[in-house]
C-alpha cells in the first residue's frame, strides 16, 4: 500500500503540530505527500531484502526552503498497521 490516508493524516497534523512553523526559515506552508515511502536500514548502499524493520514514513515538505519532516505513517493513521499471520 502506497496511498496515504489523507483524512485521518491531515487530523493527526491538525492536532499534533498546531499550525507548526518550518524550523529552517519560518513560514508555516507545508506540502503532505500523497504517498507513503520506506525507511530501512542502511547496508553500505546494498539492498538486503527481509534484513530488519521497514519504517513507513509520510514526507511533509516546507514550500518555502524544502525542508522537510518524515512523520510515522502508522502512528499518525495515514497507514493501518499489518498484523501478519505466522
Amino acid at each position: 500500500m502506497s496511498d496515504v490516508k489523507s483524512e485521518k493524516f491531515i487530523d493527526h497534523l491538525k492536532l499534533k503540530w498546531r499550525s507548526q512553523k518550518c524550523p529552517m526559515c519560518g513560514t508555516g506552508n507545508w506540502n503532505v505527500s500523497d504517498k507513503v515511502f520506506e525507511l530501512r536500514e542502511f547496508h553500505d548502499g546494498n539492498l538486503v531484502i527481509g534484513s530488519g524493520p521497514i519504517v513507513p514514513i509520510v514526507p511533509v515538505t516546507c514550500d518555502n526552503c524544502g525542508n522537510t519532516v518524515l512523520v510515522n505513517a502508522i502512528v499518525s493513521g495515514a497507514v493501518d498497521r499489518e498484523t501478519k499471520n505466522g
